[in-house]
């Protein structure tokens, strides 16, 4: 069971800090910085290689990216990722914000989707209020690893023109 106090302070923040620009699909030759949010308690993954992964993707782009690992050393005890961690909202501008969290019960994820300024969202499930511009969904009876998911990510991005 979730701690009530925990839940309204949820709330309150995603109403505080909600980004409220306007989204949309955005070619890879548009965007000029991205952030990643990998969650490195999911079980059964290697965090290790998915941030790999990603650094790779991004390097042979051009695009500098930041990458959220949500572990348990960079959680405050409400959820929220530190500020060390993710930055002030002043800081980020990034255009590009891709969640790896298969879970719509990640806070962290959650918040920093709705709180980024990204002009474009990717996710793994959608949450209320179609945060996301762009889902890729776990498959059914496939593999559902945080590599193979960035992965698909990795091949929509290439494909939007």
């Amino acid at each position: 069971m979730k701690n009530p106090i925990v839940t309204i302070i949820h709330r309150i923040a995603l109403q505080q800090g909600r980004s409220m620009a306007s989204t949309k699909l955005l070619p890879l030759v548009n965007v000029r910085s991205a952030v990643v949010y990998v969650n490195a308690m999911a079980p059964d993954e290697d965090a290790g290689n998915v941030c790999h992964s990603v650094q790779q993707f991004f390097d042979y782009q051009g695009i500098p990216v930041q990458i959220l690992s949500a572990t348990k050393e960079n959680l405050n005890w409400r959820g929220f990722l530190k500020k060390r961690v993710r930055g002030t909202r002043e800081t980020r501008k990034e255009d590009l914000f891709i969640s790896l969290a298969t879970s719509p019960e990640d806070f962290a994820s959650e918040y920093e989707a709705r709180c980024s300024p990204a002009r474009f969202k990717v996710g793994c499930c959608q949450l209320p209020g179609n945060v996301f511009d762009l889902v890729v969904a776990v498959p059914e009876n496939g593999e559902s690893s945080l590599l193979a998911l960035f992965s698909a990510i990795k091949d929509y991005l290439n494909k939007i023109r």
